[in-house]
């Protein structure tokens, strides 16, 4: 079964294979994604879930607080679609001129 995702701030839409992480999806295209670690380690793939049902599949608690849960926010890494899903990247701080997502 084939979910759709939608990136908010990137007006980029996926279909989504079931049993797949969200930044492996979305990662298919490097306009949106830039390659990355992709275990949760990084933080680059901090998003904002606007809507739909998903499967939180372990989040790093140096990167995403119980409170930033409630909130619907995760890594995308670390998520699997369960429906479609609306979501928007968070920028990162920037310390340095390395790419952001969001920017």
């Amino acid at each position: 079964m084939n979910y759709k995702l939608y990136v908010k701030n990137k007006n980029a839409t996926f279909e989504n294979v079931v049993g797949k992480n969200l930044m492996d999806i979305l990662g298919a295209r490097v306009d949106v994604v830039p390659k990355g670690c992709h275990h949760g380690a990084c933080g680059v793939c901090k998003v904002k879930v606007l809507s739909g049902k998903f499967q939180n599949i372990g989040m790093n608690r140096k990167l995403i607080t119980e409170e930033d849960e409630a909130n619907n926010i995760f890594l995308a890494c670390r998520l699997e679609a369960k429906s479609d899903m609306e979501l928007e990247f968070i920028p990162k701080k920037r310390k340095s001129s390395v790419y952001v997502l969001g920017d």
